[in-house]
C-alpha cells in the first residue's frame, strides 16, 4: 500500500514538473519588455507599434534594401501568433484574420537562427500604417490603437533610444588636395560600355558607374564585368523620368530598391551608392533623403560637369571643360568627383583625358560604399 502511494505521488511530482517546464519554454518565445536580456542589445535600426518600442534579442536590419525585424517579437506586439508548416509561414491576428507567407527569402529569412519577416509586410498584412522619424532611425507602425503622435513617441523613449542606438563607425572622407580623382558615368549601361571599359582597364583606371536598371537588365555582362574589374557599383534608379522618380519620397526609394535588385541580379551584389536623376537638387528634398538614408544609401552628386551630354559632337569641348575645372579644384584643395556619362562622345575623348590627368599627378579611384558622401545638400549620411 505504501509503495503504490509513493509511485502515485512521483506521478503527480513528475507531472508538475514537465508542465512547469513547458510553460517556462513557451515563455522564452514571447516579445520581451525593457528590463529584459533583449533590453541590452543595440539597435542600428528601432521598429515600434503603435506607443510602444519593440525590444529584440537583436538589432533589426536592412536586408537588400528592406527594413527587416524579428518575427516572433513583432507579431506578439500586433497580437498576432505565428506558425510554420512546409515552408511557409501562417501568421494569425486574434481578431482572427489569417495570412500565409511563402518564407522564400523575400518576405522573410533567417540570420543566427532566428527569423526575420519584412515590417512592411507584417504592417500592411494586419492594417497598419508606416510611419518615419528620422532622427531617431525609428519605423512606427500605426493603427487606431495609438494615441501618441511621433513627436509624443520619440520623446517617450528618446533616453532610452540614445542609450541602445548602435554606433556606427565613422566613414572615411576622400581627402581634400589629395591627388586623388573620382570620375563617375551615367545611365548605362550602354553598347559602348565595353569599349568605356577597355579604355579604363587599358590605363588601369578605377572609376564608378551609377546605372539605371533598365539598362542593366539589357547589358549584365557589362555590369558583371564593371564588378569584376572592381569599379565602383552605383543606382541611378530606373525611370529617369523627373515626374515619375519624384511623385513621392517611396516612389523614389522603390526605385531605387528595384535597381539595386536588377543589380545583384546581374553581379551578384547590392550596393548602399546612389545618384538622383539630375541631380539631388532641387528635387531630393529632406523627406525623400530621409527615406534613402534609412534604407542605408549614401546619395552623391559631383562637383565637375563634363557636360558630355550637351557637347557629344564635340568632344575637345568636354576635354577642355574637364582639364579647366580640374585645375580649378586642385588650387581649392578640392578633390574632383567628374559627371560623365556612358556613350561614345566620352569614350572617344577619355584616353586623352586620362593621360592629361594622371600627368598632373592624380591617381583614379572608385567610390566605395564606405566613404561619406559628397552632394549638394552636404548631406553625409
Amino acid at each position: 500500500m505504501r509503495l503504490r502511494k509513493f509511485l502515485q505521488c512521483s506521478k503527480w511530482i513528475l507531472s508538475f514538473v514537465l508542465i512547469f517546464g513547458c510553460v517556462l519554454s513557451t515563455g522564452k518565445n514571447n516579445a520581451t519588455a525593457e528590463g529584459s536580456s533583449a533590453d541590452s542589445a543595440k539597435y542600428s535600426v528601432f521598429a515600434a507599434v503603435n506607443d510602444s518600442l519593440v525590444t529584440y534579442p537583436m538589432s533589426p536590419v536592412i536586408h537588400k534594401g528592406t527594413l527587416y525585424v524579428p518575427i516572433v517579437q513583432t507579431a506578439a506586439a500586433m497580437n498576432v501568433t505565428v506558425q510554420y508548416a512546409k515552408g511557409n509561414v501562417t501568421l494569425t491576428h486574434s481578431g482572427g484574420q489569417s495570412v500565409t507567407l511563402a518564407a522564400d527569402g523575400k518576405n522573410t529569412f533567417v540570420k543566427n537562427g532566428r527569423t526575420f519577416i519584412s515590417f512592411r509586410v507584417i504592417s500592411e498584412k494586419f492594417g497598419f500604417q508606416l510611419s518615419y522619424l528620422p532622427k531617431q532611425n525609428v519605423y512606427r507602425a500605426l493603427n487606431g490603437g495609438a494615441s501618441l503622435s511621433d513627436a509624443q513617441f520619440a520623446d517617450k523613449y528618446s533616453s532610452y533610444i540614445q542609450e541602445h542606438k548602435a554606433q556606427t563607425p565613422t566613414p572615411s572622407k576622400p581627402n581634400a588636395g589629395s591627388k586623388t580623382i573620382y570620375i563617375t558615368f551615367d545611365d548605362g549601361p550602354s553598347p559602348y560600355t565595353p569599349q568605356l571599359l577597355n579604355v579604363l582597364d587599358q590605363y588601369k583606371v578605377k572609376a564608378t558607374f551609377f546605372m539605371l536598371g533598365n539598362q542593366i537588365a539589357s547589358h549584365p555582362a557589362s555590369v558583371a564585368r564593371i564588378v569584376q574589374d572592381g569599379h565602383g557599383a552605383g543606382l541611378h534608379g530606373m525611370t529617369h523620368q523627373k515626374n515619375k522618380f519624384y511623385a513621392s519620397p517611396y516612389s523614389a526609394l522603390n526605385e531605387m530598391n528595384m535597381d539595386n535588385n536588377k543589380l545583384h541580379d546581374a553581379a551578384k551584389v547590392y550596393t548602399k551608392l546612389i545618384r538622383v536623376p539630375y541631380g539631388s537638387k532641387p528635387y531630393f528634398t529632406k523627406a525623400y533623403r530621409d527615406q534613402t538614408a534609412a534604407y542605408g544609401y549614401h546619395l552623391w552628386d559631383w562637383n565637375i560637369d563634363s557636360n558630355d551630354w550637351r557637347y557629344q559632337n564635340s568632344p575637345q569641348t568636354i576635354y577642355n571643360n574637364v582639364m579647366r575645372d580640374i585645375k580649378n579644384m586642385e588650387k581649392k584643395g578640392v578633390t574632383p568627383i567628374v559627371l560623365f556619362h556612358d556613350q561614345k562622345a566620352t569614350v572617344t575623348i577619355l584616353p586623352k583625358l586620362i593621360k592629361a590627368i594622371q600627368a598632373e599627378g592624380y591617381t583614379f579611384k572608385p567610390i566605395t560604399n564606405e566613404m561619406t558622401p559628397k552632394n549638394f545638400w552636404e548631406d553625409e549620411r
